[in-house]
């Protein structure tokens, strides 16, 4: 049983150097054993597993009450100081390159992109593609955008929610339902809060967080000469690899059903035990709003399973319909999903707490999320100016904070003085 104290200070943080030899799927442990061990080589394994679930798209599971259908699709950040090895995380994109050559299929897309060109590709692509991006700050200008950003497009691509917008200055309605889209981002410790300026932003308990130590040992491997390197060799490996992967996708997009991916009873009643005490140990050493983290952690973890599931599958045979995790896999997902909440605790500490505030002051303070709530799904400028007068609010603050949310994509403008909270 793994600890639930998520208390960082003196734990031990790192994945891969606990893993035993022969626990993961071989493509796992040969495409690792590139980078040198410690968190270069965890950084390469979560950008790995983000990647390789676009090569299972027939791996589903149920989680949840109601049961909800999850696919592989998972969102990671990454976070460290300049010049620590984030570029192995590169090598992730590598592997799906057997993918796009043998099979023309377009599927990373830039995160310098506008909410109106993201639905067009996603559109496109039939809700299916890896967002990457090197530098976080790239996506933070995206979802800040006035011309419309996709926190909320992000929000649902999580849970696999149709997404819909308007086109702009156009009566078409763009729906992209059951859209299966994984996320890669990496980048510094500074270009957190304009991304998730808040502890209670619900978008960072959806992402898989891995936090770098600020100071390093000297790394000598940065003086070695090209002709010393071993890229070469590395390449080679990867198009190897690019090209099972590839066979695999093959593989799966020619199944007529998919594959369902199931834990046996110990394995749920494990979970179980580990996130309730947990859950009962962080509301007391963070409150409730790391509630959403812990929550979502089982359904991370449960994807990063399924992921080595669909890894290990004989594809000379027909694909089942069910699969159950393995031991060594299950073993595998409790030890990343651990180390995850470890990684997901430092950086919620770098994040600002929400402090209450006095009426007019621009920021999602107490006093707004009040007026967001009161606020109908559908409302009218109308509307909102009767909530403001109730709460004692001027109608200029009132659309100081309307602009704001439809900024954030909290709310959409409709029409000329009507509006639509997202995702009510």
């Amino acid at each position: 049983m793994l600890n639930s104290n998520l208390n960082h200070e003196g734990a031990d943080t790192l994945i891969t150097t606990h893993f035993r030899q022969g626990q993961l799927p071989w493509q796992v442990e040969k495409a690792i054993s590139i980078a040198p061990e410690g968190e270069m080589r965890d950084m390469l394994l979560l950008s790995l597993l983000t990647n390789y679930a676009y090569a299972l798209p027939a791996m589903r599971m149920y989680h949840g009450f109601p049961h909800h259908v999850y696919g592989p699709e998972l969102m990671t950040m990454v976070l460290a100081p300049a010049a620590s090895g984030k570029g192995i995380m590169n090598y992730a994109k590598q592997l799906l390159q057997g993918i796009e050559k043998e099979h023309g299929e377009f599927i990373f897309l830039p995160a310098n992109t506008s909410a109106a060109a993201l639905m067009s590709y996603l559109q496109m692509l039939k809700g299916r593609g890896i967002m990457m991006a090197t530098e976080i700050d790239t996506l933070s200008k995206a979802l800040g955008s006035t011309t419309g950003g996709f926190s909320d497009v992000l929000r649902c691509m999580f849970e696999h929610e149709t997404i819909s917008k308007l086109r702009k200055n156009q009566e078409e309605l763009i729906e992209i339902p059951d859209p299966h889209f994984a996320v890669l981002l990496s980048g510094t410790y500074n270009q957190l809060k304009p991304l998730i300026k808040s502890r209670e932003n619900g978008l960072m308990s959806r992402f898989a967080c891995y936090v770098v130590k600020q100071t390093q040992d000297f790394d000598d491997r940065v003086w070695l000469d090209a002709e010393e390197d071993a890229v070469p060799q590395e390449v080679t490996l990867y198009e190897q690899l690019g090209h099972e992967l590839s066979q695999r996708y093959a593989w799966m997009c020619k199944a007529k059903h998919s594959c369902y991916f199931y834990l046996t009873d110990a394995q749920r009643k494990t979970i179980t035990r580990m996130f309730r005490a947990m859950y009962e140990t962080q509301r007391h050493a963070f409150g409730n709003e790391f509630d959403s983290i812990l929550k979502r952690m089982p359904v991370i973890m449960k994807r990063i399973g399924m992921i080595l599931t669909g890894l290990r599958m004989d594809i000379t045979q027909p694909l089942p319909e069910r699969m159950v995790c393995s031991d060594d896999d299950f073993e595998t997902m409790l030890l990343i999903g651990h180390k995850l909440l470890l990684h997901a605790a430092m950086m919620f500490q770098m994040l600002p707490e929400n402090k209450e505030a006095t009426p007019g002051e621009i920021g999602h303070t107490l006093i707004q999320k009040q007026f967001f709530e009161m606020l109908p799904a559908d409302f009218t400028k109308q509307d909102a100016v009767k909530q403001a007068e109730v709460l004692g609010i001027s109608v200029d603050t009132m659309k100081r904070w309307l602009t704001k949310y439809t900024q954030s994509n909290d709310i959409q403008r409709v029409e000329q003085g009507k509006y639509r909270k997202i995702g009510a």
